[in-house]
């Protein structure tokens, strides 16, 4: 059920809300995007097209008891392009590569990189 201030832009449900059911159902969080690295994909095409621009992302990790953490080691974005499609590319580039180096050397073992979306509107 949609949070009832989820089609207020500022409200901060709103990302998720904004998602396919499907997808936002993967999210480890209930009030933001938070997915792994092709759900996180997903998304920002997702809502890149319907008129939202990613500000920054972040790289959290889940426990293997299920419990998470924002990561360290994998801290995400600092400054993305006010250009959509610009901040979409480079965002995506970079996660592709902090989950490549996640791969080779897991902050945790047993742990799983995910990834916390925000977005603004165009």
């Amino acid at each position: 059920m949609a949070d009832p201030g989820g089609s207020d832009p500022r409200a901060p449900t709103a990302d998720l809300d904004a998602l396919p059911g499907e997808l936002a159902r993967q999210s480890i969080s209930k009030s933001v995007i938070m997915l792994p690295l092709d759900g996180a994909i997903q998304a920002i095409e997702h809502l890149s097209q319907h008129g939202r621009r990613l500000e920054n992302w972040e790289g959290w990790v889940r426990m293997r008891d299920g419990t998470r953490a924002k990561s360290l080691g994998y801290t995400g974005s600092f400054a993305l392009s006010r250009d959509p499609s610009r901040a979409a590319e480079t965002a995506i580039a970079a996660m592709r590569s902090t989950s490549a180096s996640w791969d080779r050397n897991p902050e945790y073992p047993g742990a799983t990189l995910y990834f916390a979306l925000s977005f603004g509107a165009v």
